[in-house]
């Protein structure tokens, strides 16, 4: 269960859209931003908090992944109370969209090393 590329994308874009509701202010198109940009950054954190697991633990993955996001969510709904819901959203979104595209970046390790076509124990 690789979710790191679509992670990748949603994170910065639900940033974008949390960036955009606060520039546009009130209205209708703010509102389908605030939701819009919520799905997409739950999508991101989803990755992030899953590739903190080690893959072979599906399970774990999924269970960390939802986890991560409400944690996220609970720390801004803590910093909520101390200003502008829409100011802290969406630098939370801008914050969350950073870390998805440079945390869920491809894993140097993920290069599969050259073929060899020689024999197992030529060298």
């Amino acid at each position: 269960m690789d979710v790191r590329p679509l992670a990748r994308v949603c994170g910065p874009l639900g940033g974008v859209c949390w960036l955009a509701r606060w520039v546009l202010g009130d209205g209708v198109m703010a509102d389908a931003l605030q939701w819009a940009g919520l799905l997409l950054l739950f999508v991101g954190m989803f990755g992030l908090g899953s590739a903190l697991v080690n893959r072979s633990a599906v399970w774990l993955q999924a269970i960390v992944g939802v986890a991560f996001p409400l944690l996220v969510w609970s720390v801004v709904e803590v910093l909520h109370a101390s200003g502008d819901p829409v100011v802290i959203n969406a630098v939370a979104g801008v914050l969350v969209g950073v870390a998805c595209a440079l945390a869920l970046g491809p894993d140097p390790g993920d290069e599969k090393p050259p073929r060899r076509h020689a024999g197992a124990h030529a060298r």
